[in-house]
């Protein structure tokens, strides 16, 4: 009997009973394949069919399924291995919360399964419960128990399938100790009970590590344990008895009796042991004491610290930078605000902080029609501010358009070695002027370029809260993120001609805010003439209100009015959409990014090649291809699928990718030899007949077949030589939203653990950037490109390979670019696993190394504000 899963066509659930909770979800549908049936959905339509449900629907199609009781019921019943097995060792913490969440369960049997990492013994627990049944539909319960599986797993016994080995002895002072693991897997953290005398004394869990147990017997070695027997049998210990320890599942006698009485000989060793064990740890604190230095260089507070920290004046971003007044005391700073920086409030903290200015030769010059500055109060307020300015000829008030003229034959403007333009006004640190100055000295040669600071914003008290202050750390110029919002701004220190080459692109129509400002000067401009001054020197106050999403703290805005004009400027055809981003973090509450979404649209998509490598993992593969077949029918250009198949042996293997060969067009190259992902990727690519080409683990699913084709416009970017993929975990959550590299860690994703709609510091994971790097389990390429740095690393058969060829690109002057519109599953390493412990931390110290030795300062991340620790999860903690 084999029924799929149907979507409930009653959207409402009931406020009571097995139905009331939500439809189910792509989270239920992950793990109910999991737990049930011992395996990933096989196609997407799987995954579909799954969501939409109510709870007993849900569950009930499960269990009639043929691979449910042909596969699962024979293995529960000892005839043939639990499919689960293949799948994973035992189940992991993120199933355990989803079972304990989720499923109608007693508290007994809630008791039980978070005490265990058996998979037999969570589904045998699970289909006994009563309120399990119970949440089931009439028929399906009705059809267990006549059909006989009902009655046939309740005859089953837990024990047979735990084999549990082991030792245990006494001190002779009063302490068990011993290690005990559950052979038939190792994961299991197994629970002892102990009775002394008859008399239940207590429980223990084996869980220490046991040096050398691992490679003795198996598994991780954390097997161990150690129960000291409580005071209240004393009067045991001192007359003798015996020591009975049992399985607290099972209630499986464990080991041997052991007769456990009070031994004073053994106690006095066992004293001394323990002086001995103090003197060294002595040793060991005072080692400590010595390393506190050099650990707190690491320390790492959380971004809710920032407004204490800057209070105490401990971050280094904060700190007045001396001798820069005097070397650009010569030099004069034109101040322009834009229309959007004359609201009276900001003004006046503004025009204050420009008093307090270190550097004190400047000028202002507000930009601002007769309406804004009209007879309306706003208007009037501000006029007043401005207007004993210029009685002392150091203001001048003109509209937009008149700018360049007025730099040109205005004596004091024409004589400005700079202009700050600002596009909301705020508080100036003393030293800003100066330390703009200092850095447009240092950006380049050429007369024109531009300096852009990091700052911070000082948000209203809110619901009882306290002002809070967040603080903007910005990546060093980034083209590709300029597109998405204005990260530069709202202050920015530009020369004179840099400033003219902006108003002369659009034939000397002023800019419409800060936005098109910086993607005039983004097209004029060279990249390294644009300087990211990495200390905070100005701060905005902003209002909020929490009654709509509008009205949490706003951080980085986008126009898309002047990516459309930049859009045009290039030639490009482009839709663009305003989007809103919320981030969420513990400390920090919400916040607010608007970025803008570019989405190009060229006449013609190119031709492109998916290759995709594999070995013995069909059901992945499958999984894999059926989504690429998807989008090869919703893809304009011409699209080749390559698999590379290593040496598959499976059976189901070779059947899959000979049928799908023969009948779907999917090409296949054989590749023979050990594991060298570079190596079989670049012999795939002198086969490939794509323009693009898109590497491809076969762990992957595209929900959407239209990924390519926007991975493919967004190649279409001026410089965008590679693009990667917002990747999540099967339960929904961040996989890979980029790469940061580091000489501290080497290369960690970016984003991971996180919801898949979550947008991370600034939006980041939910905004196009460029990157350091991106995996090569999804990443898309120029076959030119390629080419032309000759393809992946072999010398790197397994990690780094993508970290390098990402390297060699940018080194190349080209761009990798992070399009979290391009959006797969990525059921990370089940296709082969990962190092670990002291081997795994070697190895990749030495990697690390390899890779300075060859790269250098490459490895820094140049998107990687270093406000933030590298030791850390990227953009997380705080760098002191």
């Amino acid at each position: 009997m084999d029924s799929g899963l149907k979507p409930s066509g009653n959207k409402a659930a009931p406020a009571q009973g097995p139905d009331a909770v939500a439809h189910t979800g792509l989270e239920d549908a992950f793990n109910g394949y999991r737990l049930f049936l011992g395996r990933h959905p096989n196609s997407v339509q799987e995954i579909t069919a799954a969501t939409g449900c109510t709870l007993g629907e849900f569950l009930g199609s499960y269990l009639l399924r043929k691979d449910f009781l042909n596969g699962v019921v024979a293995g529960l019943a000892g005839d043939t291995v639990l499919p689960h097995v293949a799948l994973a060792p035992a189940p992991d913490d993120a199933l355990a919360r989803w079972v304990l969440d989720r499923l109608p369960l007693s508290d007994n049997s809630r008791e039980l399964i978070a005490t265990s990492r058996s998979w037999r013994f969570w589904l045998l627990t699970i289909l006994r419960d009563d309120g399990f049944r119970g949440g089931l539909p009439a028929a399906v319960a009705d059809w267990l128990a006549r059909s006989g599986v009902q009655g046939r797993l309740a005859a089953l016994e837990l024990a047979p399938t735990r084999r549990l080995i082991g030792e245990a002895s006494h001190s002779g002072t009063g302490s068990v100790s011993g290690w005990c693991a559950n052979a038939s897997d190792f994961s299991e953290r197994v629970v002892l009970e102990l009775h002394l005398g008859g008399r239940f004394i207590g429980a223990v869990r084996c869980e220490h590590f046991i040096p050398g147990l691992g490679e003795r017997v198996g598994g991780s070695g954390t097997y161990g344990f150690v129960f000291d027997i409580p005071a209240a049998h004393a009067d045991l210990v001192a007359r003798g008895a015996v020591l009975r320890l049992s399985d607290a599942h099972s209630k499986m006698p464990f080991g041997s009796d052991i007769y456990v009485k009070a031994n004073l000989p053994a106690a006095l060793d066992d004293l001394g042991r323990v002086l001995a064990a103090i003197q060294s740890m002595k040793e060991m604190l005072a080692n400590i004491e010595q390393q506190i230095p050099h650990v707190l260089r690491a320390v790492s507070p959380p971004l809710s610290a920032y407004g204490a920290l800057k209070a105490q004046g401990l971050l280094a971003c904060h700190r007045l930078l001396d001798g820069q007044a005097a070397a650009v005391a010569d030099l004069a700073v034109n101040v322009i605000l834009l229309e959007t920086a004359v609201e009276p409030a900001p003004l006046r903290r503004l025009l204050a902080s420009l008093d307090e200015q270190t550097h004190g030769r400047w000028i202002l010059t507000v930009l601002a029609t007769a309406d804004t500055l009209g007879q309306n109060n706003l208007g009037s307020e501000a006029r007043a501010l401005i207007r004993p300015l210029e009685a002392d000829g150091r203001a001048v008030v003109a509209s937009p358009s008149a700018l360049p003229r007025l730099l040109a034959s205005h004596p004091a403007l024409a004589g400005a070695a700079a202009h700050l333009v600002v596009g909301s006004a705020g508080t100036l640190r003393p030293d800003a002027l100066a330390a703009f100055l200092a850095a447009l000295e240092q950006a380049s040669a050429d007369p024109g370029a531009v300096a852009y600071s990091d700052h911070d914003v000082l948000t209203d008290a809110r619901n009882g809260k306290p002002a809070q202050i967040l603080p903007v750390f910005k990546p060093d110029f980034d083209p590709a993120m300029l597109l998405s919002y204005d990260y530069a701004g709202p202050m920015v220190l530009v020369t004179p001609d840099a400033l003219l080459r902006a108003f002369a692109i659009a034939d000397g129509t002023p800019p419409s805010g800060l936005h098109d400002l910086m993607l005039r000067l983004s097209d004029c401009v060279p990249a390294d003439a644009i300087r990211h001054i990495p200390s905070v020197l100005y701060s905005l106050d902003q209002t909020t209100d929490l009654r709509g999403p509008g009205g949490l703290p706003r951080l980085l805005t986008g126009d898309p009015r002047a990516v459309e004009a930049w859009a045009g400027r290039r030639g490009l055809a482009a839709e663009v959409r305003q989007t809103r981003v919320i981030s969420e973090t513990d400390e920090t509450g919400q916040t607010l990014v608007e970025p803008c979404d570019i989405m190009p649209r060229p006449a013609s998509l190119p031709s492109v090649t998916v290759i995709v490598p594999t070995r013995n993992a069909p059901i992945l593969l499958r999984n894999c291809l059926d989504s690429l077949l998807r989008t090869r029918a919703a893809y304009s250009g011409a699209m080749q699928i390559l698999v590379i198949d290593h040496q598959n042996e499976d059976p189901d293997s070779v059947a899959l990718i000979g049928a799908m060969k023969a009948q779907r067009g999917v090409d296949v190259m054989p590749y023979r030899g050990p594991f060298n992902w570079a190596m079989m990727n670049n012999l795939a690519a002198e086969q490939a007949h794509g323009d693009v080409l898109v590497f491809l683990n076969d762990d992957t699913i595209a929900t959407d077949a239209e990924w390519l084709g926007r991975a493919v416009a967004t190649l279409e970017l001026p410089e965008v030589a590679v693009v990667g993929a917002r990747l999540l975990y099967g339960d929904g959550s961040i996989q890979h939203a980029g790469v940061v590299t580091s000489h501290q860690q080497g290369a960690v994703h970016d984003g991971r653990g996180m919801p898949g709609n979550e947008g991370g510091y600034l939006g980041r994971n939910l905004v196009l950037r460029s990157a350091a790097a991106v995996t090569g389990a999804c990443m898309v390429t120029r076959r030119s490109v390629f080419e032309s740095v000759k393809g992946f690393d072999p010398s790197w058969p397994v990690e780094w390979n993508d970290i390098v060829y990402c390297m060699a690109v940018r080194h190349g002057g080209r761009r990798v670019v992070y399009d979290p519109a391009v959006c797969l599953y990525h059921l990370e390493s089940k296709t082969r696993g990962y190092l670990s412990g002291q081997v795994g931390l070697d190895t990749h110290r030495n990697d690390v190394k390899r890779i300075l030795a060859t790269w250098g300062e490459a490895l820094d991340d140049p998107f990687y504000s270093p406000a933030f620790n590298r030791l850390d999860v990227p953009f997380a903690r705080i760098a002191l």
